[in-house]
């Protein structure tokens, strides 16, 4: 099942996962990356989705789209996947899940993020070492963008993945305040910023931030709605 946004209600932009099943190769050869991408537009004539951004992978894909219902991008998503399933199986003689979930999802709310995901979609076969420049990639639709923002996009797989990045954030975060450890009396709006984050960036709960930097779940509360 796709992985919707908490609070997905509130923007018309997504940026989109695909991934392969048990993260193997789903696109082979050219000709099936051609075909994923013929067929990624033409079912856009049934649906009122536009692809801002994409990138075509080995083995799994990223899209920017901006959507009117959500209800449109998970029909869509379910027939761009299962036509290209079908196609998959037949073409190489096997049977079973090509794609490791239907897709997965996160909101876009605002001009930093949106310029940003754009920037990680093109620069994914940049950081797998497959070109120099986003430019020289065959299989997105790259275009140049305005350097907006430093800010770096994050786009979280799985929860491993989600453990080991907030775990890293908050490293980061106290050895940049020379903190050891967190005084909930001395450190309040440090610890209010870094709980907003933690929330808002990482989707963590508020038992789990107390668990975390291990101050009680009452006095996160306290400060975070001062």
């Amino acid at each position: 099942m796709p992985r919707f946004p908490r609070n997905y209600i509130k923007t018309s932009y997504l940026h989109i996962m695909t991934q392969g099943i048990n993260k193997t190769y789903i696109f082979e050869y050219e000709e099936d990356i051609k075909y994923y991408i013929k067929i990624m537009y033409e079912l856009l004539k049934e649906y009122k989705i536009k692809i801002i951004a994409y990138c075509i992978m080995n083995n799994h894909t990223h899209m920017l789209a901006k959507v009117e219902k959500i209800e449109e991008l998970s029909n869509y998503m379910l027939r761009l996947n299962s036509k290209y399933a079908r196609y998959y199986n037949k073409k190489y003689k096997r049977v079973g899940y090509v794609f490791r979930d239907r897709y997965r999802s996160e909101g876009i709310y605002n001009d930093s993020q949106l310029y940003n995901c754009i920037k990680y979609i093109y620069n994914n076969p940049v950081k797998a070492g497959i070109c120099s420049r986003p430019d020289e990639y065959k299989w997105s639709n790259y275009k140049p963008i305005p350097e907006k923002t430093s800010e770096t996009f994050i786009f979280i797989d799985d929860e491993e993945e989600i453990e080991n990045a907030y775990k890293e954030y908050i490293k980061i975060f106290m050895e940049k305040n020379n903190l050891d450890i967190i005084n909930p009396k001395r450190n309040k709006e440090l610890l209010k910023d870094l709980i907003a984050t933690l929330n808002k960036d990482y989707g963590l709960s508020l038992r789990k931030i107390a668990v975390e930097l291990n101050i009680p779940r009452e006095t996160l509360r306290l400060i975070n709605k001062k």
